[in-house]
């Protein structure tokens, strides 16, 4: 995001929540990874499309969510667990038993555009507060 430009804020009055407070959410559609940093003949950098398309997709969902859930914004350190497959993004972790896969970009790229999707919604305010990631492709 260029300097000056402001998050998506949340209308809704900002509480801390607990230290036990959780929110889950699932975001349909195949996973993108995010693209490499792309230059244009003039030298100016741009992230590719289709990444901010995907970016504006998982905040927009994560704003659905909280238009009908009332949950605050993490303010403090957070914890993001997630599991990347085909048909969708869900944002928690089980047991993978095989090393099998159908998705062919690097986890780190999913995890990072996921990442980056948050933060444009209200749900945390910055990904620099993700202190323990837990991600796995199937």
């Amino acid at each position: 995001m260029p300097k000056g430009k402001s998050k998506t804020s949340s209308t809704k009055p900002e509480k801390e929540p607990a230290s036990d407070s959780e929110f889950t959410f699932v975001v349909l559609g195949r996973p993108v990874p995010k693209g490499r940093p792309r230059m244009t003949r003039r030298g100016r950098v741009y992230t590719p499309k289709e990444s901010i398309l995907a970016e504006e997709h998982i905040a927009e969902t994560i704003n659905d969510v909280l238009a009908v859930q009332d949950t605050p914004t993490f303010t403090g350190p957070v914890s993001v667990e997630m599991i990347f497959n085909k048909e969708s993004t869900s944002v928690t972790v089980r047991s993978l038993e095989e090393g099998a896969t159908g998705l062919r970009g690097d986890l780190d790229n999913y995890i990072k555009l996921l990442l980056d999707g948050i933060q444009r919604s209200p749900l945390i305010e910055n990904d620099r507060q993700v202190l323990h990631i837990d991600a796995v492709k199937t």
